[in-house]
């Protein structure tokens, strides 16, 4: 079954919104060495150019099939709540997940092509407002602590799993598009200062 935007599914109890076929851009992800003291920012490379582009089927759960905010404005805290839950999900298009679900109800969307546009460009404005405000979160948690503390932050493998895992959550949806010519091909590099010397 290759589910088509505007569809209302369902598996087991759960029921999604599918976004029919995206290009998912997933990053490669890496973290700066952090073995060293007196280090002076905590470097983290999001490249997209190394990326895994690949075609892939987008559902988004809906609790009483009511469509969540995110899909048409920014919200962090339900988006930030959606990732927590997974509530995202990309699946492969030759998936054996795909057969498990069932089409509950076919939503009637005035312009379906300019609608998944729409929705896909603010689940990716989403994921990167969300990313951006995660990390000064953390840069504020950190201005807080002793020089010493701050050095060594990120020495603390749990700190650094933390990051790490956070990253990897939602960098699928960071780089959402249509077609395969759309994916970034640059770098984001954002910082945290550690207030080395």
């Amino acid at each position: 079954m290759q589910p088509h935007f505007g569809q209302i599914v369902a598996a087991k109890h759960d029921h999604y919104f599918a976004l029919g076929r995206v290009v998912t851009n997933n990053p490669q992800l890496i973290l700066d060495n952090v073995n060293y003291i007196g280090k002076k920012n905590f470097v983290i490379h999001i490249k997209f150019g190394a990326g895994i582009t690949r075609e892939a089927q987008l559902f988004v759960r809906v609790p009483e099939s009511q469509l969540p905010d995110y899909l048409d404005k920014t919200n962090l805290k339900t988006f930030g709540k959606a990732i927590e839950n997974n509530d995202l999900m990309l699946l492969n298009t030759d998936s054996d997940q795909l057969e498990k679900f069932r089409v509950k109800a076919e939503l009637e969307i005035e312009d379906p092509k300019d609608e998944k546009i729409a929705y896909v460009a603010s689940l990716r404005e989403n994921t990167i407002q969300l990313v951006t405000d995660y990390l000064e979160q953390l840069q504020a948690k950190i201005d807080k602590l002793s020089q010493r503390k701050a050095n060594h932050y990120f020495s603390s493998k749990t700190h650094y799993e933390d990051v790490k895992d956070f990253l990897l959550s939602v960098t699928p949806y960071m780089d959402l598009r249509l077609k395969e010519s759309q994916a970034r091909q640059d770098e984001w590099r954002p910082k945290l200062r550690l207030g080395g010397q």
